[in-house]
């Protein structure tokens, strides 16, 4: 049977240049469904190279992607709001372009406030934060967290995102140009890592290196195909973190990994 899947599979990637970025990812994620989770994950173990498709189907999820967020972002933007609003009104319900809408994507944090404690929180780091940071935003809305700070390598992102905090009124957050391989995470106490961040395994050694001991980490992480376009940390932690648990997967094949510093092996953020 998974003989059967992987042709499926690569006779669809094989007419790529026939579809749109969102239309291909879109159909790889309909197959992925199809064929249930943990049998995309058996096709992956036992089909690495199908792992030589990542680049172009990367790409693809960055122009999807970027798409997106130029679509809402406009319609957000353009919208008369009186701050401060939450972004959870305002948020796209439905999109053409894109595996979720803002709105979904808002929602689908659900799963991590029932297993991170921002009660304690003094600076929350957003690793990856886009140019819709609807996880930052959804931080601002659920937690008191005096100091949400989103990280972004694209400047055109940092902008906008800091353009929509500003017409939302979330005065507690704030998106900067850096990446996160060079951050400081010392004051952090909550570090988010979006799913399509790289190389995502180097940041998380960032963290380790520089995070206080009480460090609770979250990693977006892909499933099954969406392996195909974006990298997964948690197959090559750091060794001083474990994972402490994880979400379900979604329909968009991703999952929330929790993950804390081992026993004893904080990096110099503890030492400080």
């Amino acid at each position: 049977m998974l003989n059967s899947w992987k042709d499926t599979l690569e006779g669809f990637v094989a007419s790529a240049r026939e579809r749109t970025p969102t239309a291909l990812i879109n159909g790889i994620r309909d197959i992925g469904v199809a064929m249930g989770h943990e049998a995309g994950e058996e096709l992956l173990r036992n089909h690495p190279e199908l792992f030589s498709y990542r680049p172009m189907l990367t790409q693809a999820f960055i122009d999807m992607v970027h798409a997106q967020d130029v679509a809402e972002i406009s319609q957000m933007l353009g919208q008369d709001v009186r701050e401060p609003t939450s972004f959870g009104q305002i948020a796209t319900e439905k999109t053409t372009i894109g595996v979720m809408s803002s709105k979904d994507a808002y929602k689908r944090l659900d799963e991590v406030f029932e297993h991170v404690d921002f009660s304690r929180c003094k600076r929350a780091v957003m690793v990856g934060c886009g140019g819709r940071p609807f996880t930052m935003f959804r931080i601002h809305d659920q937690t008191e967290v005096p100091e949400i700070v989103g990280l972004d390598v694209v400047p055109d992102a940092v902008e906008t995102a800091n353009v929509l905090a500003a017409k939302l009124g979330y005065s507690r957050m704030h998106a900067e140009h850096c990446n996160g391989r060079d951050y400081d995470y010392r004051a952090a106490q909550v570090v988010y890592i979006a799913s399509m961040v790289s190389p995502k395994a180097k940041v998380v050694s960032r963290i380790a290196d520089t995070a206080p001991p009480d460090l609770q980490l979250v990693l977006w992480e892909p499933y099954s195909l969406a392996r195909l376009w974006s990298e997964r940390a948690e197959d090559a932690l750091d060794p001083r973190l474990e994972v402490v648990g994880r979400t379900h997967v979604s329909r968009n094949m991703t999952r929330d990994v929790f993950v804390r510093f081992r026993s004893g092996a904080a990096g110099r953020g503890g030492k400080s």
